[in-house]
């Protein structure tokens, strides 16, 4: 029995996918193609090379009587012996070289088979690859040989050389050379070959190393068997390289990342995430593997996209299937043709006049009916204005009028309406601006559903409030970061102008103490650095708090003068500390906090991290009466605070503790995590928060469930792959086109009914029933966590990504050589929560996160809008406040 269960564990180890010679490697057996081109090329290279040297030794005119009358030999045969054994040893490694070719040919032609889950064609490999680590003893000989005639050669060469003298006249008549190393470039060329059997040594040595230990090492724990560990221990494993990897970051950043706060307890609650996410998968992957399912994964997620907006515009397509879908697309989108509004007029004008509404709560009823189709809770919202004259100018002037009777009107388009709707769309019409694909991830299966969300409009004042105060407070948000962003966004001149500037006001610690600046540098250069991103004075930073450790967050109070405002900006993700808060993610009861600060929080949660970070800087506040005494000295000043990344999640959470001291606070987040809130309070946030993001951001699409979903997607893609890896990678070079993409999937993956049974796909549907376990355990996880207040997401329509920060020299150079022109890049939309629900897999998907790019995007927005620099007058801040209080009472 106990043979038997041995040779099924060998037998279940070798058809995994990682290549199993003698121990287990980090790389599979169809990662050996590269390895072995490179190889096979080396082995060429030498070839040729001493093919040369080969030529040089015998066609050189020899003197053995050279080297014995200068003394450097003790006679003809030791001469003979030297030469004969140089030359034998080149045609010895010649020969070897060419064995090693052809077995690298041989490894190439067996990494290509199979899939990486199917390795039975594979299975010749094992035994090709031992015996190329049995080769590894002719490799150090190999190296040693040449490297100890090298040291022979220059001996004998360099001592007939220096010993010229006492030659007759005789041998040293005409043109002579003792010895072919003479030869600058054949002195050259042996070097090299001594360099390429040294990594032709070298590497597979330390291989072999590897696999030794870890046979040492399974021989250790037979003789002293490891205990069975449980969570406890893996939670303490994953504290411990938690702990190492920030160390050795810290340690290789000099510590200007952070890190040196760091304690042993400030990992626990990261161990808690990576041990549900991580711990005791039993499936064996390679990083190879991981790579050609993200590539898999992104042709699968465009050519869902691409079948829909197929599928929408064919006939007997989405709009022959679902009727309501077709109803809702044609209420939302074709009634913005004044043609069609002029006959809907006609048919029914009290239903227009009993609907008439402000054109930012047109907006909200446009919001509102999307999500009805989905199943949530509409917010029925009333008329506020009784002014005619204001409903004929908000007709006449915007949109929203016509989108909220576009969505509230009670007649039912006819078959030819939808036609018209569908050649509309088939045409490229103006309403596809407003068309757009949500990704929805139901039964493990990807798909895309068409959704209609409204676009900012020009004439819209709420539309236009919302995005010059966007424009304006993210670059206070990107001032936050301090030197580090300047540097990163100035990389030609940053330096030089922190410089100029601490010589000409120099802000050092020694010699000025600010009592409103907390945790500055010795040089004051996050001070400096805020006055010339902003162009503000220095009275004009009310407080400024550095510090920083896990669930302690900067923080800046400015005055701003010109819009007439009191600003909290709270710096983003920046150092070690901040990533600790980031990952620490499990959802924190808001049951103690709404009872404390006035609110509703039974049932309603928020991520602990981003808690404790708000909860701290309220604190702090309530501790230097900071926020009271600036509003105090500056009456009739709004109150706005902002934030990108994980300042943005803090900046809500602070914004709904303040929300009863302040009711006309207004928060500006920028790229928030999706897992800030629970449903309903993120829900409720919208009466005083909006959240902007950038185009394919990824970060505000992350939370526990979408990273579930990108985990088991990416394993699942593992399993489907129908084809060798290979040509998996090369697929990326390959032209993409809509047809390309539409068809290339299924060129590489089984269907979802059609996955092959394996040993892996067996321990995938183990591993997602252990997970499902899990998430049953720990109740928190099943809280479904999402995007604080409104929604402002701008997509980009421009594939030219210009106008990112320079990166050198070159860079800079093209920008002032070729500037770009383009300016109308994004179309800008108010979008659900729920379509940034699912990760989206894209090339610029980190991209759009740098906060950099958020304001750059924003600066180009309202420019294109026509209000870029423009200033809220007090009017126009008490509107908005107006709006936003009113949509409240009415909902």
């Amino acid at each position: 029995q106990v043979i038997a269960r041995t040779l099924a564990q060998k037998r279940d180890i070798i058809i995994m996918p990682a290549l199993v010679v003698w121990e287990r490697l980090i790389v599979a057996g169809d990662d050996l193609r590269l390895l072995s081109t490179i190889t096979f090329l080396l082995r060429l290279f030498q070839v040729s090379i001493l093919i040369y040297i080969a030529a040089n030794f015998l066609t050189f005119e020899h003197r053995p009587e050279v080297f014995i009358l200068t003394g450097c030999v003790a006679d003809e045969d030791v001469y003979r012996m030297w030469h004969n054994s140089a030359i034998a040893g080149c045609f010895f490694t010649m020969a070897y070289s060419v064995v090693g070719a052809l077995i690298e040919i041989i490894i190439f032609i067996i990494s290509g088979r199979g899939t990486p889950t199917e390795t039975e064609a594979r299975r010749r490999l094992v035994p090709v690859c031992k015996f190329n680590f049995f080769m590894l003893t002719i490799r150090v000989m190999g190296f040693v040989f040449a490297l100890v005639c090298l040291v022979l050669t220059e001996k004998f060469c360099t001592c007939a050389r220096h010993n010229m003298h006492l030659l007759p006249e005789s041998i040293t008549q005409g043109h002579f050379e003792p010895c072919p190393i003479s030869n600058r470039e054949w002195y050259v060329v042996l070097r090299v070959v001594i360099f390429t059997f040294a990594c032709d040594a070298v590497f597979p040595a330390l291989t072999l190393i590897f696999i030794l230990r870890q046979s040492i090492y399974r021989c250790y724990r037979r003789i002293r068997p490891k205990k069975e560990r449980n969570v406890e221990d893996v939670q303490r494993s994953w504290e411990v390289k938690c702990k190492r990897c920030c160390e050795c970051s810290s340690l290789m950043t000099c510590y200007m990342c952070g890190g040196q706060k760091l304690t042993a307890g400030s990992y626990a609650d990261v161990a808690i995430a990576l041990t549900d996410f991580f711990a005791d998968d039993g499936l064996d992957t390679v990083p190879s593997d991981i790579a050609a399912a993200m590539i898999c994964l992104v042709n699968l997620q465009k050519q869902k996209q691409i079948d829909c907006k197929n599928d929408l515009l064919k006939e007997g397509g989405i709009f022959a299937k679902d009727r309501r879908l077709a109803t809702r697309l044609w209420k939302q989108l074709v009634a913005f043709d004044p043609t069609v509004i002029a006959k809907q007029e006609t048919a029914n004008p009290p239903a227009m006049k009993n609907n008439a509404v402000d054109i930012e709560l047109g907006l909200n009823v446009h919001v509102n009916e999307h999500s009805n189709s989905n199943g949530d809770e509409s917010l029925s919202w009333k008329s506020q204005s009784s002014n005619e004259e204001e409903k004929e100018e908000l007709t006449e002037n915007g949109t929203g009028y016509l989108e909220q009777l576009a969505s509230t009107s009670s007649l039912q388009p006819t078959d030819t309406e939808l036609e018209l709707l569908r050649q509309k769309i088939l045409a490229g019409d103006d309403v596809n601006s407003r068309l757009d694909f949500r990704l929805v991830h139901k039964q493990s299966s990807i798909s895309f559903v068409p959704t209609v969300s409204p676009v900012l409009s020009p004439q819209s004042p709420f539309d236009c409030l919302v995005l010059r105060e966007g424009s304006r407070y993210c670059a206070v948000a990107l001032a936050s970061y301090s030197w580090m962003m300047f540097l990163w966004t100035n990389k030609c001149t940053g330096a030089c102008r922190l410089t100029g500037d601490s010589i000409v006001h120099p802000r050092c610690s020694c010699c000025h103490s600010y009592d409103n600046i907390v945790g500055d540098n010795f040089c004051g250069w996050k001070q400096a650095t805020i006055l010339k991103s902003l162009d503000i004075r220095e009275s004009d930073i009310l407080y400024a708090n550095f510090r920083n450790d896990v669930g302690v967050n900067p923080y800046l109070i400015i005055r701003d003068e010109a819009w007439k405002t009191i600003v909290i900006t709270i710096r983003g993700t920046l150092s070690f500390e901040d990533m600790i808060s980031d990952v620490t993610i499990s959802p924190k009861s808001l049951y103690e906090i709404g009872k404390q600060f006035g609110f509703d929080g039974e049932g309603e949660f928020c991520h602990s991290g981003m808690l404790a970070g708000a909860k701290w800087i309220y604190d702090d506040l309530e501790r230097h009466k900071i926020l009271d005494e600036a509003m105090a000295a500056n009456p009739g000043f709004g109150l706005r605070i902002t934030g990108h990344s994980l300042g943005a999640g803090v900046a809500a959470m602070l914004g709904r503790l303040l929300k009863k001291q302040y009711p006309s606070l207004y928060c500006l987040c920028f790229s928030p995590p999706g897992c800030v809130f629970s449903e309903r309070t993120a829900r409720e946030s919208k009466d005083y928060a909006c959240s902007y993001v950038l185009h394919n951001d990824i970060v505000p699409r992350l939370s526990y469930e979408s990273l579930s979903n990108l985990r088991n997607d990416l394993i699942e893609m593992i399993a489907r792959i129908k084809v060798p890896k290979h040509k998996v990678f090369d697929s990326v070079c390959t032209p993409r086109t809509e047809k390309s993409l539409s068809s290339l999937p299924d060129r590489l993956l089984h269907g979802k009914e059609e996955i092959p049974e394996s040993r892996f796909y067996t321990d995938f549907e183990d591993f997602k029933m252990r997970q499902s376990q899990r998430q049953a355990e720990r109740d928190g996880l099943n809280v479904k966590m999402t995007v604080p207040g409104r929604i402002l997401h701008m997509v980009r329509t421009s594939a030219d990504l210009s106008h990112t920060p320079c990166n050198c020299l070159v860079s800079c150079a093209k920008c002032c050589i070729r500037p770009c022109t383009e300016r109308k890049k994004y179309k800008l939309r108010w979008t659900d929560a729920e379509d940034l629900s699912e990760i989206y897999i894209s090339e610029t998907m980190m991209f759009d996160h740098f906060p950099y790019n958020v304001a750059h995007a924003l600066d180009v927005a309202a420019e294109s809008y026509g209000i870029a620099g423009q200033a809220n007058c007090v009017h126009e801040r008490d509107q908005l406040e107006n709006i936003l209080e009113g949509a409240k009472k009415d909902s």
